[in-house]
């Protein structure tokens, strides 16, 4: 849909609130590469991926090593026939993904809410 970004619509698809209160969001390219993915992550940021999919695999092993897999959410194709949203924990870590996927990586919460 015009005007609405793919990390807006993952959002309201999976029912994840991307930030609250005063909570930082990154939007980040993974053509920065995985280093620079990993710092916004141990950082506490939301974080909202694109461009990853030939980088799927380094990016769900970034996730883990920082321990943000659980609250990660995976979104490919969204608006199209046969879109993909799942939790990222679900995704095969030895496959690549498609060119049109995103990932949102809420901050680790109390409970929704609780932040605001």
């Amino acid at each position: 849909m015009p005007g609405i970004t793919a990390m807006q619509d993952l959002a309201a698809r999976s029912g994840t609130p991307l930030v609250e209160g005063r909570e930082p969001l990154a939007l980040f390219p993974m053509t920065a590469g995985p280093g620079r993915f990993r710092e916004a992550l141990e950082r506490g940021d939301a974080v909202a991926a694109y461009k990853f999919g030939r980088m799927l695999p380094e990016t769900l092993a970034v996730l883990r090593a920082t321990g943000r897999i659980d609250e990660a959410v995976y979104g490919a194709g969204l608006g199209l026939p046969g879109e993909d949203v799942r939790p990222a924990r679900d995704l095969d870590p030895d496959l690549p993904g498609p060119y049109l996927a995103t990932l949102i990586v809420p901050p680790k919460r109390t409970r929704r809410g609780g932040s605001l």
